[in-house]
């Protein structure tokens, strides 16, 4: 038995060998083993460009971090896209920008089909990727991003038909500071309205104060002709 956790990697803290990292970052592999890989290698690993498919929203945001590619940026997630964009902010700035603005509001989640909603959090609960908000017709709803559970649409036991809205998640304070701070870099003039909105008193200070200094970042940049 200890050599069989010895082999899957799940003693904590044991550090892998070269082959089990080799191994655990194939696209075929489970999440703990990919993540037990990620956790040991560096960000010019030969296997990353492979994990840009896997199944797990979280593990393909790693890699979009990492090794970013334009394809990430219209990713199925809301949260490998926004982590792509912030890498290739320089690289890709049109589309880029485009990603940074949208994940300023908040991800909003739809019901697929007809059932019912059993709420597992209150709004207002901070959420991590992949936490648990409830369940849909006995199935668990994650967060998509790290963020808030800004507000439930659906009451617990109510029946939803398809395409009502069940919750609305925002991003969480310290990205919404990091997309704002990308903003300053690559945004234009016409974004100033979306900006404007997060020098309110109701968001906290740091962002408050990193939407006032894109706005000014955008301002003193020398306009093209």
């Amino acid at each position: 038995m200890v050599g069989w956790l010895y082999w899957d990697a799940r003693i904590p803290g044991l550090p892998l060998t070269s082959w089990q990292v080799d191994r655990f970052l194939d696209p075929s592999q489970p999440p703990h083993r990919i993540w037990r890989a990620l956790g040991q290698i560096s960000v010019s690993h030969l296997a990353l460009p492979a994990l840009r498919g896997y199944p797990d929203p979280a593990v393909r945001a790693v890699v979009a971090r990492w090794t970013p590619a334009p394809s990430q940026l219209e990713d199925t997630s809301p949260w490998v896209r926004l982590n792509a964009a912030l890498a290739l902010e320089r690289n890709e700035p049109i589309a880029a920008r485009s990603v940074l603005l949208a994940s300023l509001h908040p991800v909003t989640l739809f019901a697929s089909e007809a059932g019912q909603m059993q709420w597992r959090l209150a709004e207002g609960a901070r959420v991590d990727i992949n936490d648990e908000l409830g369940t849909y017709n006995g199935i668990p709803l994650g967060a998509l991003w790290p963020g808030r559970l800004r507000k439930r649409y659906a009451e617990t036991g109510g029946t939803l038909k398809p395409g009502q809205r069940i919750a609305d998640i925002a991003l969480a304070d310290s990205w919404q500071t990091a997309v704002l701070e990308a903003l300053g870099r690559i945004g234009l003039p016409v974004d100033f309205d979306a900006l404007h909105v997060f020098e309110s008193e109701k968001y906290p200070t740091a962002v408050q104060r990193a939407a006032t200094a894109a706005i000014q970042q955008i301002q003193s940049r020398p306009r093209k002709n």
